[in-house]
């Protein structure tokens, strides 16, 4: 779960939201970086799909009491998140064998505390997982995958830039994530080396310097914004699953130079 704390209340965007939202904004993106190709299904069904683990899990959030607050997803025990990790994987596995590859890579990337027993084991299965996959996948390239998880990386950042931030928050009080931009890899010859600047031009307009995308364009994100107070009189749960989605529009759109 996404969570932002407010002074009276929580607002919550589920993960598997997320995920959809980064497919949705990836399938803007600009073609010759990420062109109409054999991969691009795999791919977009990889960024949509790469956060489904967390699905069941976000329906029901749980709270964490040495917090005070609801278990977000940089703070989820480790034990339960390799379950709901493989859990993911296994359903994209069902969808798309190259698209479940590129998930299995990226969870890999999250998994903390990686001398422990199971996060050993888990990555060992991943690695597995993989080894076994690619040998059905025809043609496969390492060099083109590379790419493909650079485009998924970048998918979930820009997403969850759009989902971690309070719209219209100034660049001082964004997310530590975010602060300094969205990473970027430099595998791309357009894209800056380090950092793509972007941050909110008002509440409901963000702006992204060397725009990647093809054109401006309009998203949502759905989330759930519920009082603490509810949450003390009813619990989490049942506060949660008796709220409302609300929809939340911003306008993608490149920054002045």
């Amino acid at each position: 779960m996404i969570v932002r704390e407010h002074e009276k209340s929580f607002s919550f965007v589920q993960q598997h939201h997320h995920g959809q939202l980064a497919g949705e904004l990836m399938e803007h993106w600009k073609k010759d970086m990420f062109p109409d190709d054999q991969w691009r299904h795999s791919v977009l069904t990889a960024i949509r799909n790469h956060d489904i683990g967390w699905a069941p899990f976000d329906k029901q959030p749980f709270w964490n009491d040495a917090k005070s607050a609801p278990f977000r997803f940089t703070d989820y025990p480790l034990l339960p998140k390799t379950v709901l990790y493989r859990q993911g994987i296994d359903e994209v596995e069902k969808l798309d064998h190259y698209a479940a590859m590129l998930c299995s890579f990226h969870y890999e990337q999250f998994i903390q505390g990686k001398d422990k027993k199971e996060a050993k084991q888990f990555i060992e299965d991943e690695l597995n997982r993989r080894e076994r996959l690619c040998k059905e996948v025809e043609g496969f390239e390492k060099e083109l995958f590379e790419m493909h998880f650079a485009l998924l990386q970048l998918g979930d950042n820009f997403s969850l830039y759009c989902c971690v931030n309070d719209p219209g928050v100034d660049k001082a009080n964004e997310h530590i994530f975010f602060r300094d931009g969205i990473p970027s890899t430099g595998i791309f010859p357009s894209l800056p080396i380090g950092r793509i600047g972007i941050y909110f031009a008002d509440q409901h307009t963000i702006k992204v310097e060397g725009f990647p995308f093809s054109y401006s364009f309009d998203v949502e994100v759905k989330q759930k914004t519920i009082l603490k107070k509810d949450i003390e009189d009813k619990g989490l749960q049942r506060a949660y699953e008796e709220a409302d989605y609300e929809m939340i529009p911003f306008r993608i759109s490149p920054a002045k130079n």
